[in-house]
């Protein structure tokens, strides 16, 4: 949506008759019109954090989005956040980031993807042009093995994980190990984000240990300006959703070993 649309339809909403009897029934003096565009303009951006940051990944990693049968990524440890009461419209703006795609299918896989989530995952190819959302509750390793290994769900694209947490403690790093074994060894492309540099640090070790091959890290174009609590304690500074992200795939090991080879075959 360009500027001056999200403007004109701000200013739609700020001005129409249901605002005006909300502020009135809220029994508190309303802000200014600027302030509460300001706001609506945050709470956007944590709507469209998402998505974009998918395409932000689809693009960082060279992935056609013009193949045959169309794209397919699979975020991984979704919960009620990504899914619960999604509808496939919130990604249209993913589809507009890549005109002329040939369909987009996302795979939400976790264990706690909201009830009544679509749950279809069928390989059927995805209509050009189109954003298609489904989902599947459980864990991404058993996931890979019952749907993707058996061909009933296509192969993906790229992989994300939103705010993994991996970092925080042994035994989240005990449940998230499988997957990532699976994504380096698998050479899959991948893409997490996290709240703060803090994680960041923490989490580029973790994968550096993993001897995962780190493609990029960085701040995210796409973060969300919507704040939030740390743990709800308001003594600390606010996060933002999506803050900073980082790419890899394969492993590092891999890498050097293809690099080998390549200088052998070259008579190096």
């Amino acid at each position: 949506m360009r500027r001056l649309q999200l403007d004109a339809t701000l200013d739609a909403v700020l001005g129409s008759h249901a605002m005006t009897t909300l502020w009135a029934s809220a029994g508190r003096p309303r802000p200014d019109p600027d302030v509460l565009q300001g706001s609506l303009k945050r709470l956007l951006t944590d709507v469209l954090s998402r998505p974009l940051t998918l395409g932000f990944g689809l693009r960082a990693l060279g992935v056609n989005v013009k193949k045959t049968g169309g794209s397919t990524v699979h975020v991984v440890g979704a919960s009620h956040v990504e899914t619960f009461l999604t509808r496939p419209g919130d990604y249209d703006e993913l589809g507009y980031m890549f005109p002329g795609h040939l369909g987009l299918h996302i795979i939400m896989v976790g264990v706690d993807v909201a009830t009544g989530f679509s749950q279809s995952t069928s390989t059927s190819p995805v209509e050009a042009g189109t954003v298609q959302l489904s989902g599947h509750r459980g864990l991404y390793h058993n996931f890979w093995e019952e749907q993707v290994e058996t061909g009933q769900t296509a192969h993906p694209d790229l992989v994300v994980a939103f705010h993994p947490g991996f970092h925080a403690s042994p035994d989240l790093m005990e449940a998230w190990l499988p997957t990532l074994l699976l994504l380096r060894d698998y050479e899959i492309p991948a893409l997490i984000t996290v709240y703060s540099h803090q994680e960041l640090a923490a989490s580029l070790q973790i994968l550096v240990d993993l001897d995962a091959h780190i493609i990029a890290y960085g701040a995210n174009p796409f973060t969300s300006l919507k704040p939030e609590q740390v743990y709800s304690n308001p003594n600390k500074q606010p996060v933002y959703c999506s803050a900073y992200y980082i790419t890899f795939l394969g492993s590092s090991c891999q890498l050097d070993k293809r690099q080998l080879e390549e200088k052998v075959d070259g008579g190096d």
